[in-house]
């Protein structure tokens, strides 16, 4: 966008402004920028999706502006919903879709030979006009495609009846899209059940996926092979749109990394999909005020957690775009305005300088990106669970297994997706944390997984199905064994036949309310089954819903141990609240290192791929990072802001001072 007129630069172009803003991102050392079209449809296109000449002329004018500068562009066509164009439905209406196909294949092909140019159809997806929620439109066309999508997975109407847990008498004919009250957990209160959320999200899901089919096919039959991709947020990670179902058709998968702060190795990790590249498409710093409308952040505060959320974007990420360049003066919206690195006056905030300073660490870093070794450690997502009307305490339960592992027992973790366990490969351990309730075709191949000689951690009873119908898994496994209400709100969790570990856990009242706890036959809540090659780690308890993180951690451990996992670097006095994620290279180790803490740390760090020592003084709440050469055995590059929040001048000697490398 223009530091001029924002969003309405394809309205009013000014090639001299676009020169302008791309050199000044170009020096800043940056090196991709996206761009595209938020607003305004009908302005660029006739009303069959066509767009003017005057449309492609403008884009070949900023191409051809941003070339010059050697700036890669992703294209942004469509925002939160796709402009229906005349039609009902943006992803239903055939000719709705027909429209959009003919306005992004339109420009597909007049550009489809244009090597540093990628397409991303559309931003912050929602399947609803009622926007970042997963609720239905309730147009007709949307009730056509329900009653269709469930006649073909339940056929007979008497198994979806059983599913829903309803009188077959209430769905017969055309069956209504859920309503609101269903996606609440008290709506059973009021003679409705939340079982049919889960169905509508699937069918959301996949409706959504084939739109993505059907706009690459567009864009692919004008014989571009250009890169595709879904700029999604957060939403997509909770119950929007996920690449978990999309991502089969598009080239590298998204995520825009706003207010997730308190987990933003978890925005990482959730994003990044099997056998595809990922990218924290967008990040920046939304305002955060106080009740007093006073700003709650500092400038170098702000700067300080975007240098977390940067950093962050390495972990099996291709790094980050900040949104976005130039502040947009226009928005009316308070928390929007001050977004961007330059102020509305052109003055640079403090997080320009953190941007410029990950460019010069990123130029160097990149010969180095190949062949990277996958995490040690699975973490299931229950998406039977998270597209629930109880989904928040899923997520709550990846969020702290993901800190537990990387925080408190410095374990590299990986996310995997229930639909997705059949591409997992094949890590050390496995872990499905507190998921309650998992398809039968997910838990099969959880089964076999450990049958070929794998290690799965279970926590909690996992003996509902998708439609929460008791499955019995646990009895399977440990006869004898019983599943009750978890109604309780301290206990302890038994980890050696001799009692001599202990963990002390407490749940709170969500737990106490939904979920349920397994009984063993024995006094011991921990077992150790052999299962065909491979061995299931069992823990009666939903223990990544207690309070904390120490008491997951504390049982990960304890499997690792087991195991013999290790972590693949020692730093014994490092706080709990330090992140340290190496990502082994073929030639070297990349150690990404974000304090979440209050007080600076001095860490005290030995690598044992390459034998290096290294001591650093981490700031309060900031960032390094250290690319280490495994036939140097020392340092090849290094990043650290510490000067922004301490006033030193100097990146590269502020940094040198911290680092001794003495090889073992």
């Amino acid at each position: 966008m223009s530091s001029e007129v924002q969003r309405l630069y394809f309205d009013h172009p000014n090639v001299a402004v676009w020169d302008r803003d791309l050199r000044q991102i170009h020096d800043a050392g940056l090196n991709m920028i996206r761009t595209g079209w938020w607003t305004g449809w009908d302005k660029f296109c006739d009303e069959n999706g066509v767009p003017y000449e005057r449309t492609l002329r403008t884009i070949e004018a900023y191409l051809m502006t941003a070339r010059k500068y050697g700036l890669p562009v992703q294209f942004n066509f469509f925002a939160f919903l796709p402009e229906v164009l005349g039609g009902v439905n943006p992803y239903l209406d055939p000719e709705a879709v027909r429209k959009q196909k003919t306005l992004i294949s339109t420009v597909a092909a007049r550009f489809h030979d244009v090597p540093f140019l990628a397409y991303d159809l559309i931003n912050e997806p929602s399947f609803s006009k009622r926007l970042w929620t997963m609720r239905p439109s309730g147009d007709w066309i949307e009730t056509q495609k329900w009653n269709e999508w469930l006649n073909k997975h339940y056929p007979n109407r008497a198994d979806l009846a059983a599913a829903w847990n309803v009188p077959i008498t209430s769905i017969q004919g055309t069956i209504p899209l859920p309503e609101d009250i269903d996606f609440s957990p008290r709506g059973m209160y009021n003679g409705h059940n939340s079982l049919r959320i889960y169905d509508y999200e699937m069918f959301a899901q996949e409706s959504f996926a084939n739109w993505v089919r059907t706009m690459r096919e567009g864009i692919r039959e004008t014989g571009s092979n250009q890169l595709v991709t879904i700029g999604q947020d957060e939403g997509g990670f909770q119950d929007r749109p996920s690449p978990a179902f999309f991502g089969e058709h598009v080239d590298f998968t998204t995520n825009h990394s706003w207010w997730q702060n308190d987990s933003i190795l978890w925005d990482s990790l959730v994003a990044k999909q099997p056998g595809k590249a990922m990218l924290i498409q967008e990040t920046g710093l939304q305002r955060e005020l106080n009740l007093d409308e006073t700003s709650r952040r500092t400038p170098e505060n702000e700067a300080a957690l975007f240098e977390r959320k940067v950093a962050m974007s390495f972990v099996q990420g291709s790094g980050a775009i900040e949104w976005l360049w130039n502040t947009n003066s226009y928005m009316t919206e308070g928390n929007e305005t001050p977004i961007g690195a330059l102020r509305a006056d052109g003055t640079e905030k403090p997080e320009a300088t953190v941007m410029r300073d990950f460019a010069k660490f990123a130029a160097a870093l990149s010969p180095h990106l190949r062949n990277p070794q996958p995490p040690q450690v699975a973490v299931i997502a229950s998406q039977a669970a998270q597209y629930s009307a109880i989904g928040d305490l899923q997520i709550e339960a990846q969020r702290k297994a993901v800190r537990a592992l990387a925080y408190y027992d410095h374990i590299t973790p990986y996310i995997v997706y229930e639909n997705q366990i059949e591409k997992m490969g094949s890590p050390k351990l496995a872990i499905l944390p507190s998921a309650q309730t998992l398809t039968e075709k997910a838990w099969q191949e959880l089964l076999k997984y450990v049958e070929n000689g794998g290690s799965l951690l279970i926590t909690g009873p996992v003996d509902r199905d998708e439609h929460w119908q008791r499955a019995n898994r646990t009895a399977e496994l440990l006869p004898g064994s019983k599943i009750e209400p978890l109604t309780f709100h301290n206990t302890l969790e038994t980890l050696e036949l001799t009692a001599q570990h202990v963990i002390h856990l407490s749940f709170e009242q969500q737990s106490q309310t939904w979920l349920e706890t397994a009984v063993p036959p024995h006094s011991f809540s921990y077992e150790e089954l052999r299962l065909g090659k491979g061995r299931i780690f069992w823990c009666a308890y939903p223990i990544e819903l207690a309070s904390g993180e120490e008491g997951p951690a504390q049982l990960y451990s304890h499997v690792a141990a087991r195991l013999e996992i290790e972590p693949q670097f020692e730093a014994p006095r490092m706080f709990s609240g330090t992140l340290a994620y190496p990502i082994q290279f073929e030639d070297s180790v990349l150690y990404v290192f974000v304090s979440d803490n209050a007080q600076d740390e001095k860490i005290d760090f030995r690598d044992n791929a390459t034998g290096a020592n290294l001591m650093l003084d981490l700031p309060a709440g900031g960032a390094a990072l250290v690319l280490l050469g495994k036939k140097e055995k020392n340092v090849i590059d290094s990043y650290s802001t510490a000067q922004l929040l301490q006033s030193i001048p100097l990146r590269k000697k502020r940094f040198k001072s911290l680092v001794r490398i003495s090889p073992m």
